[in-house]
């Protein structure tokens, strides 16, 4: 029981070990390229030829591959930033038809008025 706990939490499952998981593309000390290993993977089953052709292009013209594991910067698991993105979408929504809904009733409200 104590296992199913552990992995409900997101911290071992699949798509969060994935999303933590970042190939890192650097040229010098700058880093051009910060993307997921799950990103990468879906690409790579989308477009294999254009992964293929970049990452060649990319080692002819002195670029770094690298992979860093449980990023710091991204140690939330998969859930929460589904989650995360589907709330942000929510709000925006709400304040792009709104904030048109709302400012149309008072403008018209406001000229009525006058």
């Amino acid at each position: 029981m104590e296992n199913n706990t552990s992995n409900t939490n997101g911290k071992t499952g699949f798509f969060s070990i994935l999303y933590r998981t970042r190939l890192v593309v650097m040229k010098g000390d700058t880093t051009i390229l910060n993307l997921s290993l799950l990103f990468g993977i879906i690409s790579l089953l989308c477009a294999p030829w254009l992964v293929v052709i970049g990452a060649i292009i990319a080692l002819v013209l002195g670029y770094r591959f690298s992979i860093d594991r449980n990023a710091a910067a991204f140690d939330k698991d998969f859930e929460h930033v589904v989650k995360d993105a589907a709330q942000n979408v929510k709000s925006a929504v709400e304040n792009v038809t709104g904030a048109n809904h709302d400012g149309g009733s008072d403008d018209s409200s406001n000229g009525a008025q006058m």
